[in-house]
């Protein structure tokens, strides 16, 4: 079917995510990332290659989580546009949930 998720799929692709997005963040990359567009780069790169090495996504679902962890953390960090971290999250959440919905 077109619009179901497999939740071992699901809970590997969340699990994937906070790694990425916390574990593998350091202190230097959090404080950065919204100065410098290179650190911004390289958080969305490190993030997303606990995927690839994971959860193993297509190359479609690869360019949409490196471009949407791109754009929401650069609303987040640099712009101040996105304030409360539940929102980022919930985002970033949101075009997992897409990806695999979207069997993408």
């Amino acid at each position: 079917m077109l619009f179901t998720i497999n939740l071992t799929t699901l809970l590997i692709w969340l699990a994937c995510h906070f790694v990425g997005d916390f574990a593998f963040q350091s202190t230097w990359m959090s404080i950065e990332k919204g100065k410098s567009w290179d650190v911004l780069f390289y958080h969305c790169a490190t993030y997303t290659a606990v995927f690839i090495l994971f959860a193993h996504p297509s190359y479609l679902a690869t360019a949409i989580l490196v471009g949407t962890h791109f754009v929401v953390d650069a609303l987040k960090a640099r712009y101040k546009v996105i304030d409360p971290i539940w929102l980022d999250q919930l985002l970033h959440i949101i075009t997992i949930v897409l990806i695999l919905l979207l069997h993408l």
